[in-house]
């Protein structure tokens, strides 16, 4: 599925959520939303041994932790060591998706809530070069420093090496990123904090990212893994929207590098943000240090007070931080009546979008054919 027909899907469930909400959507553009609320999915990583770590693999997987920890600079990831004397070798190979490798100690990495379910990203042995490399790249850290200081979207452009593929993607990219600033330009977004109007700027800029470049190999293979198919098609040029706070919309290649493709995404991201909820949004993390939350934000973000819950439940426990460097256990969440009424009747009507969306993809597939 390409993305003319994942942003089609994701704009149906999106308008009927909203049918089911009591309160207003926001009007908030979906990429300042996401740069203000949404916290980066952390990955996953296993460190496995066997019987002790040496000294320096326990000096790099303490830079590794260091680096998750870091208040100030984090890290979007969870670390958990694994002793190969006390696990069970079939769980290992169940969770790794194959053999446990003979050479230990390795590092296995996967992204965001894809533990046990998918094979990880890589399976590495820990070295200094591959430990800075995964704590951050001059790509990743570039592609940070833009969505903080006002990128509305960045355009990650990775060549294919064929020149005139890439020159004429790029050109077309440039082209109708350079539209869709100038139809921005012309209505910004304002609101009103107190009696001061604020304005938000649009900026679409494009951080081309060469496969030749040593430091970048992981940013790269993050972003190819992150679908299915996509090491198919190296040969195509392929661009990826990043918005927020490092988020992959997704990837157009080839002959999906199309006007209509770049003008849908850029207004999906540009347009209200209907869908607060995070998960109900495309798109997959990028493994990232950055200070997303140390930047001072002139928040276009408004918050709306809830009523003052009474005395009909206990006090609930406070909540407990949980550290950064540890994987924690999944706890299912307790949910009201009146949260599962509402969200029993919103899902029951996405059951019956989705249908529908999926007759009108069939549609509209034969018709590209």
């Amino acid at each position: 599925m390409r993305f003319r027909y994942f942003l089609f899907i994701l704009i149906v469930l999106c308008a009927i959520q909203l049918s089911f909400r009591e309160v207003h959507p926001c009007s908030v553009p979906v990429f300042r939303y996401a740069l203000e609320r949404w916290k980066p999915d952390p990955y996953k990583a296993v460190f496995i041994y066997r019987d002790e770590i040496g000294k320096k693999d326990q000096a790099l997987l303490e830079q590794v932790k260091q680096a998750a920890s870091n208040p100030d600079y984090p890290l979007n990831l969870m670390i958990r060591e694994v002793d190969t004397a006390a696990f069970p070798e079939e769980k290992l190979t169940d969770l790794l998706k194959g053999p446990v490798p003979d050479t230990l100690p390795v590092f296995a990495i996967w992204y965001p809530d894809q533990m046990g379910e998918k094979e990880p990203i890589w399976v590495k042995e820990l070295t200094p070069s591959f430990v800075e490399a995964f704590i951050q790249s001059p790509r990743r850290k570039e592609l940070a420093e833009s969505l903080i200081n006002g990128g509305s979207v960045v355009w990650v452009f990775i060549p294919s090496g064929n020149a005139k593929k890439d020159e004429r993607a790029k050109a077309l990219i440039e082209q109708e990123l350079d539209f869709a600033v100038q139809t921005y330009f012309k209505m910004p977004y304002t609101i009103l904090s107190g009696a001061k109007p604020k304005k938000l700027s649009y900026g679409f800029p494009i951080l081309t990212v060469s496969p030749h470049e040593p430091a970048e190999r992981l940013f790269i293979d993050m972003l190819l893994k992150s679908e299915s198919d996509l090491y198919k098609h190296t040969d195509e040029p392929m661009v990826f929207p990043v918005f927020g706070r490092g988020r992959a919309l997704g990837c157009l290649f080839g002959e999906y590098i199309t006007e209509r493709n770049i003008q849908d995404a850029s207004a999906f991201l540009s347009g209200s943000c209907s869908c607060e909820v995070k998960a109900l949004n495309p798109g997959v993390d990028l493994l990232i240090a950055a200070p997303w939350d140390q930047v001072v934000f002139d928040s276009f973000v408004e918050d709306t007070p809830l009523p003052e819950l009474t005395g009909v439940m206990p006090d609930a426990p406070a909540q407990v931080e949980q550290s950064a460097a540890a994987v924690p256990e999944d706890v299912p969440a307790k949910n009201s009546n009146g949260v599962l009424k509402s969200y029993g009747i919103a899902l029951g009507s996405v059951l019956v979008i989705v249908i529908f969306a999926g007759i009108i993809l069939t549609i509209w597939q034969k018709k590209d054919r």
